[in-house]
C-alpha cells in the first residue's frame, strides 16, 4: 500500500468521524433551542411588568378676601377646599425600590388652570351664574355681567384677592394592581423632581416598594435614526373609572421613528405610533427592550384631530434622575423573570418553573410571571418539554465513541505507514551468498551415513563467455510496501524462497553484478532447497541434501 493510499484512508476516516460527532450535535442543537417569539415580542414581554398607571388629583385650598364694612377690619374672608381628578397617565419603574419615571404634565397640574377652577367654583357658581354653554370648561376664565362681581372674579384668577394652596396627589397603580378585577387603593407617590412641560417634561417619583420589576434604560438616544422600530407601552384611560382592569399587560403601540429634531439642548423624537390618551409618560422601547424615551405630547391639527406624537429622550430621563439624586438599576425579580422566560421560550418548561416561582415570590402577585408559570407547569414533563442541556443530559456516548474511533484511526495509520516504509524483498545478487538462516535443531534432518565409495569427481565449470550478454529485460519495480511477486516472505522465515530464475551472469533484480565476480566465480546452489553452496561441500548446510 502506498503512502498516498494511507493518507486517503486516514482522510476518509477523519471525515466519517467528523460526521459522527457533528451531525448528532447539530440535530441536538436544533431540537433543544427553538427560535421562540420574535425579538421585539420578547423585548415587550420583559418590559411590560415595569409599566404603571398613574392617577393625579389635586387638593385646592382657596381663601377669598373681600371688603366688608360690618367687620372692624373692613374685610371679609371665604375659605373653601376643592379636590379634583386632574390627569391620568402612565409611567415605568427604573429602580426596584420604587423609583418611577413619568411625564411632568401627568403629575404636575397647571397652576393657572387650577386657580381658574377654584375661582369659578367659589365666585361664578357661588353667585349662581352659569357657564356660557354646556361645553365650557371650568378651567377657563369668563366674564360676569355685573361689573363688581366681574372685578372680584378676575382679581381671584390673578391670585390678588384669592390665596391658593395647591397640593397634587399622585397615586401609582402597578401591574399587579391593574390585573385585579377591581382597582385597589394604589400606592401614594411623592414627586422628587419635575422639569416641567415647557422644559423636558420629565418627572421622577418615589413610591413604597421592594423587588419591583424594572425596565432597563438605553445608553443614549443619539443613535436613533428615522425608520427605527419603537414600541410605546401604557395604560390608556382618562380616569381610574375608564381604566380597563383585569389585564396583565399594558397596551402596546408599535411604530417607527419618523423624525428627530433638536430643541434647545434636548431632542424631540417624532414617532408615527397611534398614541392614546392615558399613555403619556409611558416608556418607548427599542427592539432590545430598552427605554429610548417617554411619551410626551401630541400636536393637534387645525381640525382638532391628533397630529404628530413626540417622545422625550432617555438622555433627558437620566438628567432628571441625577437631579433627583437617584439611579436606575435592575433587581433580583428581573433576573429571575428573564431567566424563567428564556427557559420558557426555549420549551424548557421544567427548568422555567422554579425561576418563575422565584419571581412571583420576590414580587408578590406578579401577574405576568404567574400566567407563564401556570403554562409551564401544565407542559412540564410532556412531550413538548425539552430537557435543559445542563450536562447530565448531554449524550456523552457520542464523545466516548468518537474517542475510540480516534484511537483506532491512529493505530491503523501508524501500522500502515510503517508497513509502507518496508523495502521490497530483493533476490540475492549473482555471486553473493544469501544470508545464512539457522533452522531449529528439530527441523534439521540428520546427515546421511558417510558413503564408503568416493564421490564422483566434480566436473569443472565451463569458462564464461567472452562476449557480453545482452541487457536483461526491464522488470517493473513494485511500489514501496508491496513485495515482489505479490507477497513478502521475510528472510529467515519458515517459508523457503523460490528458486532464482535463470539469468545471465552479472544480472539480478534489474542490477548488474561486478564484472570481476562474473568472470572468476560461478555460483552453485542446492538442487533441493536452492541454498548457495561451495564446490567442496558434500552436503547442503541448509537442508542436509547430498550434493553431486
Amino acid at each position: 500500500m502506498s503512502h498516498r493510499s494511507v493518507r486517503r484512508g486516514a482522510r476518509a476516516l477523519a471525515v466519517s468521524l467528523f460526521a459522527l460527532i457533528a451531525l448528532p450535535g447539530a440535530a441536538l442543537a436544533q431540537t433543544a433551542s427553538p427560535a421562540g417569539p420574535p425579538p421585539i415580542q420578547k423585548a415587550v414581554t420583559l418590559a411590560s411588568p415595569a409599566v404603571v398607571f398613574i392617577d393625579t388629583s389635586a387638593s385646592i385650598k382657596v381663601q377669598l378676601t373681600y371688603q366688608k364694612s360690618t367687620n372692624v377690619s373692613g374685610l371679609g374672608h371665604v375659605n373653601q377646599t376643592y379636590k379634583i381628578d386632574y390627569a391620568t397617565g402612565s409611567g415605568f419603574v427604573v429602580n426596584p425600590n420604587g423609583v418611577v419615571v413619568t411625564a411632568s404634565h401627568v403629575v404636575e397640574p397647571d397652576q393657572q388652570s387650577l386657580q381658574n377652577y377654584a375661582a369659578n367654583k367659589l365666585i361664578l357658581e357661588g353667585l349662581k351664574y352659569t357657564y356660557p354653554n354646556s361645553n365650557s370648561s371650568p378651567f377657563e376664565q369668563y366674564n360676569l355681567p355685573v361689573s363688581a362681581y366681574n372685578v372680584v372674579l378676575h382679581q381671584c384668577y390673578k391670585a390678588i384677592d384669592c390665596k391658593f394652596d395647591i397640593t397634587p396627589i399622585v397615586t401609582v397603580y402597578t401591574a399587579s394592581d391593574v390585573a385585579q378585577s377591581t382597582l385597589p387603593e394604589g400606592h401614594a407617590a411623592r414627586i422628587l423632581t419635575s422639569t416641567g412641560f415647557e422644559n423636558t417634561d420629565v418627572a421622577i417619583l418615589q413610591m413604597e416598594g421592594t423587588n419591583l420589576p424594572t425596565v432597563p434604560l438605553a445608553e443614549t438616544a443619539n443613535n436613533l435614526a428615522s425608520g427605527d422600530n419603537v414600541v410605546a407601552l401604557g395604560y390608556p384611560g382618562s380616569s381610574t373609572q375608564a381604566l380597563q382592569t383585569g389585564v396583565t399587560v399594558p397596551t402596546k403601540v408599535f411604530g417607527r421613528v419618523s423624525n428627530i429634531r433638536t430643541e434647545g439642548t434636548s431632542k424631540l423624537v417624532e414617532i408615527d405610533a397611534n398614541i392614546e390618551p392615558g399613555e403619556s409618560g409611558g416608556p418607548a422601547v427599542d427592539s432590545s427592550g430598552k427605554v429610548i424615551g417617554l411619551v410626551s405630547f401630541t400636536l393637534l391639527q387645525s381640525s382638532g384631530a391628533a397630529g404628530a406624537k413626540y417622545l422625550r429622550t432617555v438622555d433627558d430621563i437620566k438628567t432628571a434622575l441625577g437631579q433627583a439624586g437617584v439611579t436606575a438599576q435592575r433587581g433580583p425579580t428581573d433576573a429571575a423573570f428573564e431567566k424563567g422566560m428564556e427557559y420558557f421560550w426555549g420549551h424548557h418548561y421544567t427548568a422555567a418553573v422554579p425561576e418563575l416561582q422565584k419571581a412571583t415570590q420576590l414580587y408578590n402577585g406578579f401577574p405576568l410571571a404567574s400566567d407563564y408559570l401556570a403554562q409551564a407547569q401544565a407542559k412540564k414533563g410532556t412531550a413538548a418539554d425539552v430537557p435543559l442541556d445542563t450536562g447530565s443530559s448531554f449524550p456523552w456516548w457520542i464523545v466516548i465513541v468518537a474517542a475510540i474511533v480516534i484511537v483506532i484511526i491512529v493505530v491503523v495509520v501508524v501500522v500502515l505507514s510503517r508497513r509502507g516504509k518496508k523495502p521490497a524483498a530483493q533476490p540475492a545478487m549473482v555471486g553473493a551468498a544469501a544470508p545464512a538462516t539457522t533452522a531449529p535443531a528439530a527441523a534439521t534432518p540428520p546427515p546421511p551415513p558417510a558413503s564408503t565409495t568416493p564421490p564422483p569427481p566434480t566436473k569443472p565449470a565451463p569458462p564464461p563467455p567472452t562476449t557480453p550478454a545482452p541487457p536483461p529485460p526491464t522488470t517493473p519495480v513494485p511500489p514501496p510496501g508491496e513485495p515482489s511477486g505479490g507477497r513478502a516472505a521475510p528472510w529467515g522465515g519458515r517459508e523457503q524462497p523460490p528458486p532464482p530464475a535463470a539469468t545471465d551472469a552479472g544480472e539480478a533484480a534489474g542490477t548488474e553484478a561486478p564484472a570481476e565476480t562474473a568472470e572468476h566465480e560461478t555460483p552453485h546452489f542446492c538442487p533441493n532447497c536452492g541454498h548457495s553452496v561451495t564446490p567442496d561441500e558434500k552436503f547442503c548446510p541448509n537442508c542436509g541434501h547430498q550434493l553431486n
